[in-house]
């Protein structure tokens, strides 16, 4: 899964390396172990009788997808501890002119 990603695949970052996500439902479930398989048949089954929006659909598939990669939940939620403890270094985001603006005050 590692690798330079595709314009329609997923990726993340896990110890520093780029991590190509599977990014289709059954490239997700082939990348689960076997035991976890049923549990994502059943929540995607439940985003189907609900009739869950496309964009819902899309996050629960994300979230899946970190499963299906070995670190990248615990490095996830390490991120978002870091940034709800107030550590926004090295975290940019775009202002209204689409330019990069750093959340930590230092120069992008």
């Amino acid at each position: 899964m590692s690798g330079t990603p595709h314009a329609d695949s997923w990726s993340t970052q896990v110890h520093g390396e780029t991590v190509t996500l599977p990014s289709t439902a059954a490239d997700i479930r082939a990348a689960l172990p076997a035991e976890r398989r049923a549990e994502f048949d059943a929540a995607l089954a439940e985003l189907d009788v609900a009739g869950a929006p496309e964009e819902l659909r899309t996050l629960r598939l994300a979230w899946w997808a970190l499963q299906a990669v070995p670190g990248a939940v615990e490095e996830t939620d390490a991120e978002v501890a870091r940034l709800r403890a107030g550590d926004y270094s090295g975290v940019v985001t775009l202002d209204e002119n689409g330019d990069l603006v750093p959340l930590d005050g230092e120069a992008a």
